[in-house]
């Protein structure tokens, strides 16, 4: 019985340390840029494979359903964890711009507009129909242009 009370208090020592450096990993604010980088390029990619299709240039109606639900999928995060203060031009390779944190509640709607503009982007993909997949295609680009045009550094 004695050595099951010391396993047990070992294991909730563990538990305890383990959950105080979770936070910690998660708050790197280098850690959040890498983070924010996988995502807009799956969203990039994304659009890359969509406007392939709208080209007819080798992606396949699969392909471009398998990219509208990836740029759906992206537009579900929460936007605090893409964009975490702490994580602007001087962090890794950040190209978000403090702007963005100043006008946090137009940066906010500009992710909150992704959202319906992915899903139509999603249901015109189910269509295979090339005109409707522009046509959706151009609505998600024009949140991504908006935003980037307002709050992420010029290339």
């Amino acid at each position: 019985m004695r050595t099951l009370t010391i396993l047990a208090a070992a294991a909730a020592v563990c538990i305890a340390h383990a959950g105080s450096m979770a936070p910690a990993l998660a708050a790197d604010p280098l850690a959040q840029v890498k983070e924010r980088e996988t995502l807009m390029k799956k969203l990039g990619g994304g659009m890359k494979a969509v406007g392939g299709f709208v080209k007819n240039e080798g992606p396949t109606a699969a392909d471009v359903q398998a990219a509208a639900a990836a740029i759906t999928e992206v537009s579900t995060v929460d936007p605090r964890t893409v964009f975490p203060e702490g994580t602007a031009i001087g962090v890794g390779d950040s190209e978000a711009k403090p702007e963005l944190w100043q006008n946090w509640t137009t940066a906010e709607g500009y992710w909150n507009d992704l959202k319906p503009a992915a899903e139509q982007l999603t249901a015109a993909a189910g269509s295979g129909d090339r005109a409707q997949v522009a046509r959706a295609m151009q609505a998600v680009g024009k949140v991504c242009q908006t935003c980037h045009e307002d709050f992420r550094l010029k290339k």
